[in-house]
């Protein structure tokens, strides 16, 4: 699994594949991925797997326009802690670098790129494994996705101002009507273009959307229990990557004051920096095991200083070192 990203992707897969007949629970079978993946957003699923699902879902649903469709409903519910964060920065520029910190972290196998010039912006998005699968569905849900979290920061977003895809599978009315702009099929690249005053628009989020993202996150007052660790740890593994995994941010995520949350946590014999240390612990051994990822840039994604601390620190969790546990995993699976 060199190339893997969050099962948070298929927000709205089930739904959207039941309206138009047919069954999410089938078609996952048939691609080889599990249906707990439509009900745990933090999993890790192959990223070409994901492509080969939404490409069978357009087939069968006699939608061409499947994936594109999916991406507009989703938005920013999709993308766990990192949307309630995202909302919370002072610029739409600011939002848009903490959503690629977290994309090259939790997305292996995408290149997202923000290139600035003096009047156009230009938001690309490029697969690893495009030669070997049929990426057409999945880029038109990813570009989607990223025009619906614009849409949804800053309520006064003008539509793109033109849209690019290799390969269009839908008819150019879909998406005028979706994005708001001339589509260019058949193009260079998977891009969307805007004005370059975008970066500096304040973030903007709707009362009722806000108020659904922060609703996600007060579960655990119904399940004081559980029901916070849980949260705290979608919380966590989110923010890590972006530089604002901290006592501070993740407490406003989850609506609690720092020291409540700390009292909270002692009461269940744990700590934030328990669950700090037992997120990054998961994070290194899947990156370690299934990606090709170098190791000074999981140490900082993991929000280390330096290699040499998360080696440390990897080292008395597992007894060896992070280069030594991921030779043995490909040697066990050799």
């Amino acid at each position: 699994m060199q190339y893997f990203v969050r099962s948070g992707s298929l927000l709205g897969f089930g739904e959207w594949v039941r309206e138009n007949g047919e069954n999410p629970n089938a078609l996952m079978a048939e691609i080889g991925l599990s249906p707990a993946a439509l009900y745990d957003s933090d999993l890790y699923i192959p990223y070409p797997a994901l492509a080969r699902l939404l490409t069978l879902a357009a087939r069968r649903c006699r939608r061409a326009d499947f994936g594109v469709q999916l991406g507009m409903r989703q938005g920013l519910e999709a993308v766990g802690a990192l949307g309630s964060v995202m909302c919370l920065q002072p610029s739409l520029g600011d939002a848009l670098r903490l959503m690629q910190r977290n994309l090259e972290f939790h997305a292996r196998g995408v290149s997202t790129v923000v290139s600035q010039g003096e009047r156009w912006l230009e938001l690309t998005m490029d697969f690893a494994f495009a030669a070997e699968e049929d990426c057409e569905q999945l880029a038109g849900l990813s570009l989607a996705l990223l025009c619906r979290c614009l849409q949804q920061l800053q309520t006064q977003t003008k539509a793109p101002l033109s849209l690019e895809l290799k390969q269009g599978a839908a008819e150019p009315e879909v998406y005028r009507y979706l994005f708001g702009c001339e589509p260019r099929l058949e193009g260079r690249r998977n891009a969307l273009i805007y004005s370059v005053d975008l970066l500096a628009q304040p973030v903007a989020v709707a009362a009722d959307l806000r108020a659904r993202l922060s609703h996600q996150w007060q579960n655990h007052r119904q399940q004081p229990d559980a029901g916070l660790l849980q949260q705290l740890e979608r919380a966590i593994t989110a923010l890590l990557p972006t530089g604002e995994c901290n006592l501070t941010m993740v407490a406003r995520i989850v609506g609690l004051h720092p020291r409540v949350l700390q009292q909270r946590l002692a009461e269940q014999g744990s700590s934030f920096s328990a669950l700090l240390e037992s997120r990054r612990l998961r994070l290194a051994r899947e990156h370690l095991a299934h990606s090709d990822i170098d190791l000074t840039t999981l140490a900082l994604n993991l929000g280390y200083a330096e290699l040499a601390v998360f080696s440390r620190a990897f080292k008395r969790w597992q007894g060896v070192s992070p280069r030594e546990w991921r030779r043995q995993q490909h040697t066990d699976r050799a």
